[in-house]
């Protein structure tokens, strides 16, 4: 038998299909040879959106964001403090040189001590404290200075070494040496030297802290290896004979997330495949529809996948779960066209099923586009990507229905029938038209009245909190964590200046009311940059100072035994030679971690830092002084970043309204005022139904729901026009068989969404099952009213 020529119009379509894919694959494979890494984001604060600050201090925000997302501590728990201490050594020495740390710090010990003194030493006129300074100022204040520096020399509690004592005759690397160390043991709060190690008793145990300090790759959670996983690794064996591990940081959560996430996409892949697979093998009793339709929804997946890679870089793992609801919607097209293929006897050729069913499939894919499209305007990354991975894997879908499916050859007559549609009645409900006009306006009447009685609950409140809710062993380490070692710290302060003395300044004057804030019993401790390199003028001050106490040098000397005119003049030179220590110095080794983190650099001309309190108590205090100093802000992140979602999901309010403007637009194209605003009123009654539901079992109208609201939308409108469509084609038909088919199709296509997103909303992460919730129950109201 002669092979059939393709046609003209499928050349087209073909064409299409293949120009489509090509590009975006290929475009993509070469970034991936080109060197870009192929990433998948799996970091919880990379989900939400940008700070509410302006750029600059923006962009300061996401630095020290990033920087402190990557902090880790451990703490080696036991009765004992030797069993503690043991444990922590032996953690320590498989995690010290492992790649994915930047720092590993257990020790605080003499070699530290050491290594600060050799570093101050040649600083030390320049380092003394305001107090020092003005006891230095006071009269006879050089004496009591001097008198108290040889009560260090001769006495057996002084931290520094005596070895440069013939050049520090005043004990100045002592004063400096106690800074450093306090400023370096706020990081580990409550947490002080014993031993050795960081340590501290709670409840009858003692804990032993390691800090740590994960790369860029050893937070990249979304990888079989990192560095939460090499923690595991080296402390999970250790948890015996009485020794308990508690793990804390924000890594942890994220590496616990993400897990859950990608685990949680298998399932509901899987799920959802199965079904709609059982589904279609009994719809349509052969391979083919099965194998084109499960192969449709690969190719849109890696399609929106490679686009969204291609465009951002990265895709975050919240894109991919949410990419899931595909599934249910890219096999809309698919039931369609093979239910008509299958069993729609008056058409004779793929080209003729395509044809029949082109305006509905393309007006649902319009009006699709258009909501997923909107979301690629909002100035959120993961809300971009979702509307590049949905808009590209839609459009993906409806090309292999429009190109590849038509060239498939039809059945057999006598194989073109659907056994299950002898059991399939319509509902016949247009025939009691008027009755469900009342019963609708009724329950449109009884929503508005729940509505307007619980309307308290009808606001736009992104409560931070509520987006990750911790469970099991994470959240009672956490918790623990904190207690044990005092640090809760939810927010910090954003300083910016002209320049590094400017800002070191500024920095300075916002310690000392902190400090002030300290003696009255309120706030906590911090951690600044200026704590380790003072500004300029201060160290000037310190100089000047220190200088009152030359004059008491000759006899300070005798007294320690050097008094020959060589060892006098060389501590004078010292004095006068002394270099001023400037921000880009470096640090020890052994605090040094805290000022990399505390100095966020040069921004868009200005330079930013940071000064950290260490715990939440005092945030009003704070916010206060914070609106009292030029270039200092105060921030709480989890308080941000719900103002931040706040404002989107305003925002989000906007594009839906103007999405549903330009459905109408479009719809108006094809059908008159009143099939227009029947098909309009679908997406209004289901958010109706949405926001009566979410605020009777009071469950917060955020962000996530709206965005499933504006996704409702498009995919709600699918089911009105497909119905719109087969009503026209089917008015004054004879044959009652073909015009069930569409209806028939509505509610198989109604099935596998519903199964998609249902899926979802049984999801433990909150985004994700707020996001399915609110699509189910919108698809639910659409099909409904579409019957109606």
């Amino acid at each position: 038998m002669k092979k059939k020529p393709i046609s003209q119009s499928n050349r087209f379509y073909a064409g299409l299909w293949v120009l489509f894919h090509a590009g975006i694959i290929l475009a993509f494979a070469v970034s991936l040879f080109l060197g870009r890494p192929l990433s998948v984001d799996a970091d919880l604060f990379h989900m939400l959106p940008s700070s509410t600050l302006g750029k600059a201090m923006g962009e300061a925000d996401e630095k020290l964001s990033e920087a402190t997302s990557r902090n880790v501590f451990v703490l080696f728990s036991h009765e004992d403090f030797e069993a503690a201490r043991l444990a922590a050594e032996t953690a320590y020495g498989r995690l010290k040189d492992n790649e994915f740390f930047t720092s590993v710090q257990l020790y605080a010990d003499a070699s530290a001590l050491s290594e600060i003194q050799d570093f101050i030493h040649p600083y030390r006129w320049r380092l003394l404290s305001d107090s020092e300074i003005a006891a230095l100022e006071e009269d006879g204040g050089p004496a009591r200075f001097a008198d108290t520096a040889l009560a260090g020399a001769y006495g057996a509690f002084s931290l520094s070494s005596l070895d440069y004592i013939y050049e520090d005759p005043f004990m100045l690397d002592e004063y400096a040496v106690r800074r450093y160390m306090a400023a370096a043991q706020d990081a580990g709060t409550s947490m002080r030297p014993k031993d050795g190690v960081l340590a501290s008793e709670y409840e009858g145990r003692w804990y032993v802290m390691i800090r740590g300090s994960l790369t860029k790759e050893g937070a990249a959670i979304a990888r079989k290896e990192s560095g939460i996983s090499a923690i595991y690794d080296a402390c999970s064996p250790l948890e015996k004979d009485g020794i308990k591990i508690v793990y804390s940081g924000p890594s942890f959560h994220s590496y616990y997330s993400s897990n859950s996430a990608v685990k949680e996409i298998t399932l509901i892949s899987a799920i959802t495949l199965s079904l709609v697979v059982i589904m279609l093998l009994a719809i349509f009793k052969s391979a083919l529809p099965i194998a084109a339709s499960v192969a449709g929804i690969l190719v849109s997946v890696a399609a929106a996948f490679s686009a969204t890679h291609l465009i951002f870089g990265q895709i975050h793992i919240l894109t991919l779960v949410l990419g899931t609801s595909l599934i249910g919607s890219c096999i809309d097209y698919s039931l369609h066209f093979f239910i008509n293929w299958k069993a729609n006897t008056s058409l004779g050729s793929g080209r003729d099923v395509r044809s029949y069913l082109l305006k509905g499939l393309s007006l649902s894919l319009a009006s699709t586009l258009i909501c997923y499209f909107s979301l690629v305007f909002a100035p959120f990354g993961l809300l971009k990507q979702m509307g590049v991975f949905s808009f590209t894997g839609i459009l993906s879908s409806f090309l292999s229905v429009t190109a590849i499916y038509p060239l498939f050859r039809l059945q057999s007559p006598e194989k073109r029938n659907i056994p299950l549609l002898k059991f399939y009645r319509e509902p016949g409900l247009s025939k009691k038209r008027n009755a469900w006009i009342w019963i609708t306006l009724a329950a449109v009447s009884v929503m508005g009245t729940v509505l307007f009685a619980l309307r308290s609950g009808l606001r736009i409140e992104n409560d931070m909190n509520r987006l990750y809710v911790m469970k099991g062993r994470l959240k009672d380490d956490t918790e623990l964590s904190a207690k044990v070692t005092g640090y809760n710290a939810q927010g910090w302060f954003i300083i910016s200046g002209d320049s590094e003395e400017e800002l070191l300044q500024t920095e300075e004057a916002l310690c000392s009311r902190l400090d002030t804030l300290r003696l009255e019993g309120k706030g906590s401790a911090y951690l600044s940059l200026s704590r380790f390199v003072p500004s300029l003028e201060k160290q000037e001050r310190s100089l000047a100072a220190a200088r009152r106490l030359l004059p008491l040098l000759p006899e300070q000397m005798s007294m320690l035994g050097f008094d020959s005119e060589d060892d006098i003049e060389a501590v004078i030179s010292d004095f006068e030679n002394s270099p001023a220590l400037l921000p880009g110095e470096a640090l020890p080794d052994a605090v040094s971690s805290i000022p990399s983190m505390l100095w966020l650099g040069r921004i868009e001309g200005r330079h930013y830092s940071v000064v950290l309190p260490v715990s939440s108590d005092g945030d009003a205090d704070f916010r206060q002084i914070a609106s009292e100093m030029q270039n200092v802000y105060y921030e709480n992140k989890m308080d941000d970043l719900g103002k931040g979602l706040d404002g989107l999901t305003r925002l989000i309010a906007l594009l839906f309204a103007a999405a549903y403007a330009v459905i109408i637009i479009v719809l108006k194209f094809f059908y008159p005022w009143r099939e227009t605003l029947k098909i309009a009123s679908i997406p209004l009654l289901s958010v109706l139904v949405i926001l009566t539901v979410f605020v009777v079992f009071g469950i917060p109208i955020e962000f996530f729901a709206f965005t499933g609201m504006i996704l409702v939308f498009g995919l709600g409108l699918d089911y009105v026009i497909y119905m719109m469509e087969n009503l026209k084609r089917a008015s004054g038909a004879e044959d009652d068989g073909s015009r069930k088919l569409e209806p028939f199709a509505i509610l198989i296509s109604f099935i596998t969404t519903a199964v998609s997103f249902g899926a979802l909303s049984l999801s433990t992460f909150v985004p994700v099952h707020t996001m399915g919730l609110t699509i189910f129950l919108g698809l639910v109201t659409a099909f409904l009213c579409t019957l109606f």
